[in-house]
């Protein structure tokens, strides 16, 4: 099978005519919205109409613009050494950048506007948009004057954004020689990655103590990234007036504090439960103590068995078909279209990741794949991301943003249902290794990125006052990794260079990717817990749900699946149905 993706329906290249007119039509739109700002600034007389074009002219705008962007973030992905790509992207987010002070106009100009509920009460197109323009008013009090945030925008093109290509662009050249069965090979930092998964200890071990090397080897480099990224940050926030890059994030999410603490509360008195699960590896992998890091994704299987392609994809597509056929066709149509790009290479980054291309309404997928059940996982997750998309793919391009949260929910509820249906189906002996896997993967979002994200927090403390040295960042990192795991690690063994093989922290505008994690799975276990008592009722709310979630703050999407995420009892008992796998586990282990 063909393991990498067809962007034709985008564009076939930089030079064909579709891209020619696409560039001249995101001209016109840009100049479409300039001329809006310039014309009705000062216009009160029909605002109705004023507002209606202004929204017309913003969704052209978006629909070109994402097209452009999506194809060349798409090729950079797969080989962040294409120069030609860097510099357009580079060209295509200027020119964007110019729409910003039409948009901020816009914002600044609607808080003016007497009566807008009534206003848009009148109009069948701006009912459709009435909770981005409320959203507009909420989000008013954060924003510069025009011409601020037009600098603003210019200069994060040439300042986090580009740290942020500096740093993708060094992990993903970086190579590095490992032994691997007798013979030296220099393997990319993804290549090292996937022998995490190995059944050869000895093999993981090695490429565990390469890739810290390799990490090394661009400290220096990650440093200055992540002190330039957080550094613009704290400061662009702070004169927006936001309290803290946090409150920047739970505001855009539109979650509340309380529900993050409360969630945060659950998961921290329920650490104990896992760190149970990781001396129990450690025993099961032959271990006299605590869980060295290098194998805390080691299968306890050395025998389990590695998939095709071609069985990952009838794997997949059946599993999706117990929960609904509309599911399932959606995934069969994913790979017969080329959506995905999985085959390991050199260049290409180590991350999975989905890109929707709303005016298209197509999505493209990246991951590595090696044939391991957990690869299996991956390609759910991320298709998982794409169909909620194609929930939304009716909506108008202002409307096709949801919380980051939520956008974690139907991932990880997709990869729950192949979870469960390979342990119906695999052989015995693979049942407690996929159980296992399961209850890994859970350990990673729950434990792994509430580390993370007491560094994100610390970090930004920490960076008020200064620049942090990488021996700071390191020393800063294995203090929060400790505080994660307890003594279920071994801790001379944990990579004090995980600040650098996280990618969230490098994402510029898009702080805190990783409480959002922990959210989506325990919110998604919560979920698949009302499916197993619901059945067939469950699937058309579901769908109704994820419709939803991009008109919806989060405690009110939360609602129209009768769950309170203001209440501790709902974090605990998702946190609870980890526990009891992790009990299945510990007895058959």
């Amino acid at each position: 099978m063909n393991l990498t993706w067809n962007l034709d329906s985008l564009y076939t290249s930089f030079y064909s005519e579709e891209w020619k007119a696409d560039r001249e039509r995101l001209k016109h739109h840009i100049q479409a919205l300039k001329e809006w700002t310039v014309l009705s600034s000062n216009d009160r007389n029909e605002p109705s109409t004023l507002i209606e074009e202004f929204l017309k002219r913003n969704n052209a705008f978006k629909s070109v613009f994402a097209c452009l962007s999506c194809y060349l973030e798409l090729i950079l992905s797969a080989d962040s050494r294409n120069t030609e790509a860097m510099d357009m992207l580079d060209d295509i987010e200027g020119e964007g950048a110019e729409v910003v002070n039409a948009c901020v106009g816009f914002s600044k100009w609607l808080t003016a506007v007497d009566g807008l509920g009534e206003i848009v009460d009148c109009s069948p197109y701006l009912i459709e948009h009435r909770f981005y323009l409320n959203e507009l008013l909420r989000q008013s009090k954060y924003v510069l004057s025009e011409e601020v945030e037009a600098v603003i925008a210019r200069l994060q093109s040439t300042g986090s954004k580009a740290w942020q290509r500096l740093y993708m662009n060094s992990v993903s050249n970086v190579l590095v020689d490992v032994e691997v069965e007798g013979e030296s090979r220099r393997l990319s930092l993804s290549e090292l990655r996937n022998m995490a998964y190995d059944t050869n200890s000895t093999l993981r071990k090695a490429a565990y103590y390469a890739e810290w090397e390799a990490y090394r080897s661009i400290a220096e480099v990650s440093a200055a990234s992540i002190n330039g990224i957080s550094g613009e940050a704290l400061t662009i926030y702070g004169m927006r007036g936001y309290e803290s890059p946090l409150a920047k994030v739970l505001t855009a999410s539109r979650m509340d504090r309380e529900t993050l603490e409360v969630m945060l509360s659950a998961i921290k008195e329920n650490l104990p439960v896992f760190h149970t699960y990781y001396l129990k590896k450690a025993q099961r992998l032959g271990h006299p103590g605590s869980l060295p890091f290098y194998d805390i994704f080691a299968p306890i299987n050395e025998g389990i068995k590695v998939l095709t392609y071609a069985e990952a994809r009838d794997c997949i597509v059946d599993s999706f078909r117990t929960f609904s056929d509309e599911l399932a066709d959606f995934a069969q149509r994913v790979f017969d279209n080329h959506w995905i790009d999985a085959e390991p290479r050199p260049g290409k980054g180590n991350y999975g990741m989905c890109v929707d291309i709303f005016p298209l309404k197509e999505s493209r997928i990246m991951t590595t794949f090696t044939g391991s059940y957990t690869d299996v996982g991956v390609l759910a997750h991320e298709i998982g991301h794409a169909y909620h998309s194609s929930c939304l793919s009716d909506e108008k391009m202002i409307n096709t943003d949801y919380p980051t949260p939520i956008a974690e929910t139907a991932s990880i509820f997709c990869e729950t249902i192949v979870n469960h249906e390979l342990l119906r189906l695999a052989p015995r002996e693979d049942g407690v290794s996929l159980l296992e896997r399961s209850i890994s993967d859970a350990g990673y979002f729950v434990v792994d990125f509430y580390g993370r994200y007491l560094f994100e927090n610390q970090l930004y403390e920490k960076r008020k006052h200064g620049t942090l040295s990488v021996e700071e960042l390191n020393e800063l990192m294995l203090a929060c990794m400790q505080e994660a795991y307890g003594q279920s690690i071994d801790p001379a063994t944990i990579h004090p260079y995980m600040w650098i093989n996280k990618v969230g922290y490098y994402m510029s505008g898009n702080e805190f990717l990783n409480f959002p994690y922990s959210f989506g799975l325990l919110f998604s276990k919560g979920l698949y817990a009302q499916y197993k008592k619901q059945g067939r009722d469950f699937v058309a709310r579901y769908h109704t749900f994820l419709s939803a979630t991009s008109k919806n703050n989060i405690v009110d999407a939360a609602k129209l699946m009768e769950i309170d995420v203001h209440s501790l009892q709902f974090w605990k008992d998702a946190l609870a149905l980890i526990a009891e796998e992790i009990e299945d586990f510990v007895n058959r282990a």
